[in-house]
């Protein structure tokens, strides 16, 4: 009886160390990023509404929804870009694997990749519940983006 549960515990914290290091293997291997724009932010502006979410994996998604026909129909265009994001100072270095168009509620995306940066370095500075991205920042081309945090 008592080899019996000997080897009943002895099998139970075997198994209970195996899965306690399975976790923090886990943990080493994902890249954790720690910073205040980790979230989804939102700028809404006339026909169209933009979403960038930021994750704390290093996951980066921007979404734009335009509206044709106002805000009450589906939208007519539903953008997707999914990719990752490193920062460095106050520089995002985003990068998109994906862009993908959905037209008028569409279930199919087309890519969208000739429209869209695949990369692109974004300044950030933060203020409260607002981020500020500006766009090619340091060339003639640069323009900001003001977003609300979800």
């Amino acid at each position: 009886m008592k080899k019996s549960l000997f080897l009943a515990f002895a099998l139970v914290a075997s198994v209970l160390a195996f899965v306690a290091c399975d976790k923090k293997d886990k943990q080493k291997d994902e890249p954790a990023v720690s910073s205040p724009i980790v979230g989804t932010w939102m700028r809404v502006a006339g026909d169209s509404d933009f979403f960038y979410t930021f994750g704390k994996d290093g996951t980066y998604q921007r979404v734009m929804d335009y509206y044709m026909n106002g805000r009450d129909v589906v939208a007519h265009e539903h953008i997707v870009g999914d990719g990752t994001f490193k920062i460095d100072g106050e520089v995002i270095d985003a990068t998109l694997n994906s862009i993908l168009v959905y037209m008028d509620g569409s279930k199919d995306g087309d890519d969208f990749s000739e429209f869209w940066p695949m990369n692109e370095k974004l300044k950030f500075s933060l203020k409260g519940d607002y981020l500020t991205l500006i766009h090619n920042a340091g060339t003639e081309e640069e323009w900001p983006e003001l977003l609300l945090k979800q």
